[in-house]
């Protein structure tokens, strides 16, 4: 059985006012996650996120869809708007004067294994003038767009990559960026808003995800000790990843959202990095 980090429905949630509401959702690997927001008011009424087992990994649609029969709010309810975010380490930029849109499986081709059973997926990545790709096993993706009506989909490094080098230009200054969630972490760095690296690793343990943290260091050729550490996602400061992270990177801090929804009592308490890259997704 898939196991649960959080799942917390505000008393203000109304089954029949959810052609107001924005749903966004995140899943793809090991882990799902998603918000429910009313767009009118801006306001935060659910976040639910948990991971899959292995087991349940390796027949994943199946798995997908007894958790969405499960939930009451995904089952039957259907959302003003939908919006799924996609998670695959089987992604690339490519720059707009190199991009071809009939062939864009090359691409992904050149840098990993591309199987028979995917989908390659493009989208405009405007940061960088250019095309984000990523590739999706084709019912993994089909299950989720069917069975929760998704009206957007996006790979999820997008909006967070966006929002990073938004961040960085007004800040005008350096940073590295760290997306936790499952067994994943998603690392970027940007200088003046202008992106220098960015890549997913799967972690096994705190120790996996330190060294392909000071990796991205190196690569950029910046100290440690001198270039804040933004972070976003499941981690928190009692965890064990957060403790490792601070041994080494003496400036860290959680990603904050421009526009963060209001929160009612039940919600009030999660930080917000937890869900910052659901609220990338709108």
């Amino acid at each position: 059985m898939a196991i649960s980090n959080y799942d917390i429905t505000a008393a203000a949630f109304r089954p029949e006012g959810t052609h107001d509401y924005e749903l966004s959702i995140l899943t793809g690997m090991d882990s799902f996650a998603y918000i429910i927001r009313d767009q009118q008011k801006n306001e935060l009424l659910a976040y639910r996120s948990l991971n899959f087992t292995a087991a349940e990994r390796d027949n994943w649609p199946e798995s997908f869809n007894r958790l969405v029969q499960a939930d009451d709010k995904l089952r039957s309810l259907r959302y003003g708007n939908s919006i799924l975010g996609w998670e695959e380490e089987r992604l690339t930029l490519v720059p707009d004067e190199l991009f071809d849109a009939a062939n864009p499986r090359v691409y992904l081709e050149q840098l990993t294994l591309i199987g028979l059973d995917d989908v390659v997926r493009s989208e405009r990545f405007n940061e960088l003038g250019g095309q984000l790709l990523f590739a999706a096993d084709r019912s993994r993706i089909d299950a989720v767009e069917r069975r929760l009506h998704t009206k957007r989909t996006h790979h999820m490094a997008g909006g967070v990559l966006t929002a990073w080098g938004l961040r960085s230009r007004r800040l005008g200054h350096r940073s590295v960026s760290a997306l936790v969630r499952g067994n994943q972490i998603f690392l970027a760095a940007h200088q003046n808003g202008n992106l220098q690296f960015f890549n997913t690793f799967p972690f096994a343990n705190a120790q996996d995800a330190l060294y392909y943290l000071l990796l991205v260091y190196q690569q950029c050729g910046w100290a440690p000790s001198r270039v804040p550490l933004y972070l976003c996602g499941e981690i928190t400061e009692h965890s064990d990843l957060y403790r490792q992270f601070y041994r080494y990177v003496e400036d860290l801090r959680f990603c904050q959202y421009g526009a963060p929804p209001s929160t009612p009592p039940e919600l009030a308490g999660l930080p917000g990095h937890l869900y910052f890259e659901l609220l990338c997704l709108g």
